[in-house]
């Protein structure tokens, strides 16, 4: 069975799950978002640490290592999708983040907006399965949104 990792960078937590091919959770770590002042190498180092303890976890409980990574990040993200332009609660601005977590991670890494990233989840395996044309609106420390058409 197929296993990915799926990070959320929010304004408080970075969050992370192992998910298998059917959306389901195999488990799931979370810490505290360094502050809004910290350098990018600072960010990048608690992704890196929430990566490498979901690693741990899903070893120690039995599910296959997971294949890729993919990152939400709350923000302006390129439509290369490799790119973070804009963190508004974060000192990132046209941050190369797929390119610095790919040097420190051994997966396949893909970088989207976080309410564009759930949204594909909910289309994928939740609320939105099957429809053709779907809104989400994502509240946390930000105000967000994704919508799909056709």
């Amino acid at each position: 069975m197929t296993t990915s990792i799926g990070i959320d960078i929010g304004g408080t937590k970075v969050s992370g799950g192992v998910l298998d091919a059917e959306g389901r959770i195999l488990v799931r770590t979370r810490c505290d978002t360094p502050d809004r002042s910290s350098a990018p190498r600072v960010v990048e180092d608690t992704i890196v640490e929430v990566i490498e303890e979901l690693l741990v976890l899903a070893e120690e409980a039995g599910a296959e290592r997971p294949s890729t990574v993919g990152v939400g990040a709350a923000g302006f993200v390129a439509a290369d999708r490799s790119t973070v332009v804009f963190a508004p609660h974060l000192s990132w601005r046209n941050e190369p983040l797929r390119a610095a977590l790919s040097q420190r991670v051994d997966l396949p890494i893909s970088i989207d907006n976080d309410a564009n990233a759930a949204l594909w989840a909910e289309h994928r395996f939740g609320a939105a399965r099957g429809a053709t044309h779907a809104v989400m609106i994502t509240l946390g420390t930000g105000i967000g949104g994704a919508i799909i058409v056709g």
